[in-house]
């Protein structure tokens, strides 16, 4: 009965920010837009270097000649890093500019259960945006998918946003006991970023880059993903990503919520949780 209430605090949770987006209607259409016009410049730079929409480089890089396809797989994908180091953070951040956070951790349910039920929202919103914008890309690019590869490519999605999650646990205990939470959000997200192959090949990175990045879930979400849909080359198993992703779901995890916990218990003793 526990775990029933813990579910429900959660869904609650969720329902909260749902009804919170949809009441200021202008940012919450603007959120749909928005990845439209930061993609677009990445397909019009490529087009201009390539020369058009397919390179034979490319494609003796990674199997795979479709620049376009190729860009907007990773990037899409990396949409789900916002979740983690933007999206569950700035959720406690309101929380303490609303004033209402001390009020919302007095709740008889354990922390985790708040920044699950901001998980969940985050994850939803940001896969309807992500679900909208690639029926759209892919309808006005012509972009065509193995069929075969959307079921192991959910997976791999879904083992790839649980270790997100850790990430997020993570940003939102540095946001309690640090009031500029945005920095850490903005360093982790680039560093991250520029070391998962989103819109490049992992072999084109320096060797330290690219063994740096193979302790990313980002590197092989997107490549898997890329991998099942588009049959690009990787040196990795499907059984080998997923053994991977549970490794740094596990370290993240307890690392997130070691730090997490640490963070809530000083900013008790030092009273300034809800602080803004």
């Amino acid at each position: 009965m526990r775990i029933i209430h813990y579910i429900r605090a959660i869904n609650a949770e969720n329902i909260k920010n749902w009804k919170i987006d949809l009441s200021y209607k202008p940012d919450f259409i603007r959120q749909f837009i928005e990845p439209f016009i930061y993609l677009l410049p990445y397909f019009f730079y490529g087009i201009a270097l390539v020369g058009g929409r397919y390179s034979e480089n490319l494609k003796n890089l990674t199997n795979v000649n479709d620049m376009i396809s190729y860009i907007f797989i990773g990037y899409i994908i990396m949409g789900f890093l916002n979740t983690a180091c933007w999206a569950m953070g700035s959720s406690l951040r309101k929380e303490q500019f609303f004033g209402t956070l001390e009020t919302v951790f007095s709740a008889p349910v354990p922390r985790w259960v708040y920044v699950a039920g901001t998980a969940l929202h985050s994850t939803l919103h940001q896969g309807l945006i992500m679900i909208i914008q690639a029926i759209s890309i892919t309808i006005f690019f012509r972009i065509t998918f193995n069929i075969k590869g959307i079921f192991p490519s959910l997976i791999i999605l879904m083992f790839m946003l649980f270790a997100l999650y850790g990430l997020g646990i993570l940003i939102a205990g540095l946001t309690i006991g640090f009031k500029q939470w945005w920095v850490f959000s903005e360093i982790i997200s680039t560093f991250v970023s520029v070391l998962t192959p989103i819109a490049y090949p992992l072999s084109v990175l320096p060797v330290i880059m690219k063994k740096t990045s193979l302790f990313f879930p980002t590197t092989y979400g997107v490549l898997g993903i890329r991998h099942f849909l588009l049959g690009e080359n990787i040196e990795f198993s499907f059984a080998s990503i997923i053994i991977r992703l549970n490794i740094i779901i596990l370290v993240w995890f307890i690392l997130g919520v070691y730090l997490f916990i640490i963070m809530d218990k000083l900013s008790r003793k030092k009273g300034f949780l809800s602080t803004y």
